[in-house]
């Protein structure tokens, strides 16, 4: 019988390597014994890194307790404690789980100038302590954490910024290999396009430049698909779904465009926030 009280629970890490993958991309693995309970849903699954203090590890608000208690009662404390002693807390999708290995890998965007969760990852050293929040195997699957939901969509449109990449890259490999994708993902440094390799049969890439302002470029791109494409994934219904994810404005932007301009439904569009420009989302 379950008795955990939530579906996530937090695991103790510690950094087992550092690799930059790309100027703008740095992958931590991460591993410790409790990783083999972590659950290997894949897709876009949420998890939050909650990084060490300044002087290193984890202030006492709830969150180690055994077992893991619901968020309401661990966010609450956290929430409470003087902002110079609050770990701060971040949310990423997994680029890899081997949990039979006790293993994760996180992908880091490097940002300029660097935000707190990029600072680390550059500081980042074997070693290092930090805890996870992320899916138990022991709660069961409940989906929670997941927004791709594609149901039996043959047809699908995936948008994305750099944040967005390590669910893209999962969303390719969990794609049947009947499923035409079609995908838009916008970069500063096409250096950084660590998408279009993931790409198989039937998969089509269009990386875009990022130009002036963040999330114009693929919003003009997906204008673009949507002139050629529109009328059919209407026509499709179930059969067509659509994936969004990057700065809350942009995507937020090209579901509105997509649902009221074009007349797709919109329980077939899915949109994520990752990020807002100006300022990180709150946790």
């Amino acid at each position: 019988m379950n008795d955990r009280p939530w579906a996530y629970s937090a695991f103790r890490v510690r950094v087992r390597a550092v690799r930059q993958l790309s100027p703008g991309f740095v992958r931590v693995t991460l591993a410790g014994e409790s990783l083999r309970h972590f659950a290997p849903w894949g897709v876009d699954q949420r998890i939050k890194l909650v990084l060490p203090l300044p002087g290193g590890g984890t202030a006492d608000f709830g969150l180690l307790d055994e077992p893991t208690p619901h968020p309401s009662h661990w966010y609450a404390r956290w929430r409470a404690l003087p902002a110079a002693d609050r770990n701060v807390l971040r949310t990423y999708t997994p680029a890899a789980i081997r949990a039979d290995a006790g293993e994760i890998d996180v992908d880091f965007v490097v940002h300029q100038p660097p935000g707190p969760a990029s600072t680390w990852a550059l500081t980042a050293r074997p070693g290092d302590e930090l805890v996870v929040t992320g899916p138990d195997v022991r709660a069961g699957y409940t989906g929670y954490g997941i927004c791709w939901t594609p149901g039996d969509a043959r047809d699908v449109l995936v948008v994305g910024d750099e944040t967005a990449f390590p669910a893209i890259r999962n969303i390719l490999a969990d794609l049947h290999g009947d499923v035409r994708a079609t995908v838009l993902v916008e970069t500063a440094d096409p250096a950084d396009d660590l998408v279009s390799g993931a790409a198989r049969d039937r998969h089509t890439v269009h990386p875009v430049r990022r130009a002036t302002v963040h999330g114009h470029a693929v919003e003009a791109a997906v204008r673009a698909w949507a002139d050629r494409e529109a009328d059919a994934a209407r026509r499709l219904g179930t059969g067509f779904y659509a994936w969004l994810a990057g700065e809350s404005g942009s995507v937020t932007r090209i579901r509105q465009h997509l649902t009221r301009d074009r007349g797709i439904d919109k329980e077939r569009v899915s949109f994520l926030g990752y990020w807002k420009l100006g300022s990180a989302l709150v946790p």
